[in-house]
This record gives C-alpha cells, sequence and structure tokens, in this order.
C-alpha cells in the first residue's frame, strides 16, 4: 500500500482511527488506488461513535434546541489552516461538543436511510462498545432490550418508540446492528 510506511507496533487499524476523516473516508472508497477494506469498517465505527456524541449531547445538554456546529471544516483548525492536528481534538479544547464532523457523520447516517431498528441498535451498540462506557450504557444487551425505550430517548427518538421497535432479546439488537453496520460500511465502499 503506497499511502503510508507502517510503523513498528502499529497496524492499519490504528492507522485508521487516528487519520482524519476526510481522508479515511477516501481510502473506504473501493474506487480510491489505497483502497483497504478495513478502512471502511473503522470509518462506520467512527461515525457512529460521532452520531452518538452528537445526540446525547443533544438530548442531555441542549433540549428543544439545535446543536451549533463549529465554523472549522473537516481538516482544517478554527480560524484557518490546515494542521496535522485532529479538527475535534481542537473542538473539544474549546469547548466545542459538537463539530462539523459531527455533522458530517449525521448526513452519512441519513444518506444510509437505515431501518430505524438497524440505526438505533447500531447506536445503542456505539454507545455500549466506547471505551469510557460507564452508567446505562454498560447495562448488559438483554437488560437495554427490556427498556429499549428509555434508551432510544436517550439516542433522541421520541416516547413511544419502543412499540414500533421491538427487541425481546440482547442477542437481538447485536443482531440488528450488524445488519446496520453492514449495510453503512456497503454504503461507504461506494460512497
Amino acid at each position: 500500500m503506497a499511502m503510508a510506511v507502517k510503523k513498528e507496533g502499529s497496524t492499519m487499524r490504528d492507522m485508521f482511527e487516528r487519520m482524519p476523516m476526510a481522508r479515511l473516508r477516501e481510502i473506504a472508497r473501493e474506487s480510491h488506488k489505497d483502497h483497504d477494506p478495513e478502512a471502511a469498517r473503522v470509518f462506520v465505527n467512527r461515525v457512529l461513535d460521532m452520531e452518538v456524541e452528537r445526540r446525547i449531547w443533544y438530548v442531555h445538554e441542549n433540549p428543544g434546541y439545535q446543536p451549533f456546529s463549529s465554523a472549522a471544516k473537516l481538516g482544517e483548525q478554527p480560524g484557518g489552516g490546515t494542521a496535522a492536528a485532529e479538527p475535534l481534538a481542537i473542538a473539544y479544547d474549546r469547548g466545542i461538543r459538537v463539530h462539523a464532523a459531527h455533522e458530517e457523520a449525521r448526513k452519512f447516517i441519513e444518506y444510509a436511510r437505515l431501518p430505524t431498528r438497524n440505526l438505533l441498535a447500531a447506536l445503542i451498540q456505539a454507545a455500549k462498545t466506547d471505551r469510557r462506557v460507564n452508567g446505562p450504557w454498560g447495562k448488559s444487551y438483554d437488560q437495554i432490550a427490556a427498556h429499549v425505550g428509555d434508551y432510544a430517548q436517550m439516542l433522541g427518538w421520541p416516547p413511544g418508540i419502543e412499540a414500533k421497535i421491538e427487541f425481546k432479546k440482547g442477542q437481538a439488537i447485536k443482531r440488528a446492528a450488524l445488519e446496520g453496520r453492514a449495510q453503512m460500511i456497503m454504503l461507504t465502499r461506494l460512497w
């Protein structure tokens, strides 16, 4: 692969996880000369993580209002110029919780047009697998399935969604999340 020399002790996945989202999205496309299937999986994981952050922030700290986005573009520092620093890290340092990259993640998820069941399951799984997980997201999948309406509301869905989306067991959440992720990975490769 011509894109970079692998550092000792580093894996391609590690490189993709540190890569700016715009570059990662390019490599995830099958038509890109440096395409790597792992890039698509990492891209989808990062998009879901950002969407969980955006939705939780929106519901928890800004009810009733549309969250703001930073003026920084993906791959740029606030105030202009491109820097090697990750734009999300700069935004967090400045206290900006929702960044332009979160908005791009939201648009990609909208474009994917996943069934609500699959999207909810994928977002639940992303929230559960966060390294910083605690509180209600630390519960088992079976416990979450028993109270899926509460979890859906934490992610911005209206009350009553559980009547339309039923997960009898935690395994159903995992299966629906897998289906949703697979659809997003396929879209990423072509997008």
